[in-house]
């Protein structure tokens, strides 16, 4: 290729690449989305941009069709293609320097917290293609501050719902947009300033993508974006290769609880496999609730889109090549589906991961060497506002949290880690302690919570904070009475859990409130000095735990992952309790006497 400079006006028609050339091409697009990571982090305000990284980078061409996206959270893959497309809808032809923000669920959003910035890229007057940041908002208006009502009727009730809407004309401000949406939610300097990052991030991508074309030409630059779908769409279906032409089913229970007290709800998954494509169909799916146990079919596409991937191929580069593989069908008014008003809020959390792990359980018919058991699947979503009298304004902060993973068929489950659904950041405790009226006094693992097997689930988390001001906790989670399960023999792993711990006594805020869920509830006044403690729940375990080497027991017990008690009540091993070694012949008689009992 000749790397002087061309005039794009004249070499807009698509260029043949060859290989070497498309693979150049197809990284330099690939780091121009970790580019636009950068830039975001670097230029936010609030922590979870800066520190826990809740947010997704994406270009597209122009027709709308993904090329790359960043690595970002999983709970955004493939689902930006839904608001681009709305965008080109809904607006037909774009300027430079426009900008469309939106945060609708109903038309493409994941849910009201995660604001999509879009804006078209351009070499002088010629369309290159769109840029796409989504990231978390940390508040949005609605009755709880931060969102995550855990008590929400309504989706008006949850946030302030944003339609596709131009921010900035021919790169103007439009004051009364910003205007309007800031004085419906509580925090606005900060959500100005993640969204002007959000600006910035897509501008890198203008400016490198420019620099592109000035040194290829823009026929050039245009082959690379088909040459890069090209590429996913024959590694994907070489990938599918390892799936039978088949069709298996599986449900399960999907959320334990709406905040009212009824449920449980189920969702229904059927993969169908042919050697052209994927079919996912949520066919017999329970209807949607008034409640927030909806998810919002951008992100129960990417609850689809993960786990496959997961399984068949986790490094393909995801774009329009994979998605047009994989065909998403749900019923209008169901679950996973859901329309006007049925609240949409939670479904970046628990209804995310519950979605991805019912596909796991089915994709375990098929591969089940490749796919992991039950795992904790809840952000443990809370979030906490009240008033900052020393500095003079309104405090809101949103906790999230990583936990116990599922184990696999050759693996312990990972221990305070991300769902799959997930691969956020821990955020600094120190800069919590510096930005928030709180106090650290704990974050450790938590023994025995990985589900036995013989592969150990992952252990889960505590995280135990002191509140120093008056403070209101709003929370929408899940899994906290129903434990993740564990395959092929192993154990379920642990329940999550919220509590407040005062005068000396542990309860969980259905114990103290008297409501009618632990996991979900809204502007839960504390007391300064109340300690806030939020528990991730372990993964559960794959294979006869009796199975485990008895060496691992052994190890696990010397790092307080497994105490001694569990290392004989659910492995069968017997430690010397002098030394902490296996009593080999212990061992293997205690396991022999168990593998008798289960004999009919």
């Amino acid at each position: 290729m000749n790397n002087q400079t061309r005039d794009p006006a004249t070499l807009e028609a698509p260029a043949n690449l060859d290989p070497f050339s498309a693979e150049i091409m197809r990284n330099y697009l690939i780091s121009t989305v970790r580019e636009m990571v950068t830039t975001t982090v670097r230029t936010a305000y609030s922590t979870c941009f800066s520190e826990g990284e809740d947010f997704t980078c994406g270009l597209f061409d122009r027709d709308g069709n993904m090329i790359a996206q960043a690595a970002g959270i999983n709970v955004h893959a493939g689902g930006l293609t839904l608001p681009v497309r709305h965008f080109l809808e809904k607006f037909g032809e774009l300027e430079p320097g426009d900008v469309i923000i939106h945060n609708d669920p109903y038309t493409g959003a994941t849910h009201q917290a995660d604001g999509a910035i879009f804006r078209p890229m351009f070499y002088e007057k010629t369309l290159i293609g769109f840029s796409i940041n989504r990231g978390h908002w940390t508040d949005i208006g609605g009755m709880a501050p931060g969102g995550w009502a855990g008590t929400a009727r309504h989706v008006v009730q949850e946030a302030l719902r944003i339609p596709a809407t131009r921010l900035y004309r021919a790169g103007v401000l439009n004051p009364e947009v910003r205007d309007m949406i800031e004085h419906n939610i509580r925090f606005s300097r900060q959500w100005w300033g993640d969204v002007q990052a959000q600006i910035a991030s897509n501008i890198t991508a203008e400016r490198r993508l420019q620099a592109l074309v000035r040194k290829y030409g823009l026929g050039v630059v245009l082959s690379s974006f088909q040459a890069a779908i090209d590429y996913s769409r024959r590694r994907f279906l070489t990938a599918m290769q390892a799936m039978p032409n088949t069709s298996v089913t599986a449900s399960d229970i999907y959320m334990e609880d709406d905040g009212f007290g009824d449920g449980p709800y189920r969702v229904q998954v059927t993969i169908t496999k042919t050697p052209e494509k994927i079919v996912v169909d949520y066919e017999g799916t329970d209807p949607q609730a008034l409640s927030t146990v909806n998810c919002s079919q951008g992100v129960a596409r990417a609850a689809t889109y993960a786990p496959l991937m997961a399984v068949l191929d986790p490094d393909v580069p995801l774009n329009q090549g994979v998605i047009d593989l994989i065909e998403y069908r749900a019923p209008p008014g169901c679950l996973v589906n859901p329309v006007y008003p049925a609240p949409c809020f939670a479904s970046t959390a628990d209804p995310a991961d519950r979605i991805s792990e019912i596909m796991q359980m089915a994709l375990s018919k098929l591969l089940p060497e490749r796919v992991t058991a039950g795992s904790y699947a809840t952000g443990n979503n809370l979030t906490a506002g009240g008033y900052d009298p020393e500095r003079r304004e309104d405090f809101v902060w949103y906790i999230f949290e990583s936990g116990g993973c599922g184990a696999r068929a050759t693996k312990d489950g990972n221990a305070a880690e991300w769902h799959i659904m997930s691969n956020c950041k821990n955020e600094s405790m120190e800069v919590w302690e510096q930005r928030y009226p709180v106090r650290f006094v704990r974050y450790e693992l938590v023994e025995d919570s990985g589900g036995a097997g013989k592969w150990r689930g992952g252990l889960g988390v505590t995280r135990q904070l002191e509140l120093t001001l008056p403070t209101v906790l709003t929370a929408n989670a899940d899994r906290h009475v129903i434990p993740p399960p564990g395959f092929f023999g192993g154990d379920a792993g642990t329940v999550n859990r919220f509590s407040i711990v005062r005068d000396g006594q542990d309860r969980t805020f259905k114990e103290w409130f008297e409501i009618p869920s632990p996991s979900k509830f809204s502007n839960m006044p504390t007391r300064v000095g109340d300690v806030l403690a939020v528990t991730q729940g372990g993964g559960g375990g794959y294979g006869d735990p009796l199975e485990r080497t008895p060496a691992l027991v052994e190890a696990d017990v010397l790092d307080d992952y497994v105490s001694r008690e569990c290392a004989r009540s659910d492995y069968g091993v017997i430690l010397d309790p002098g030394t902490g070694a296996v009593d080999a012949s212990a061992t293997e008689r205690e396991r022999g006497e168990r593998r008798a009992m289960r004999q009919p």
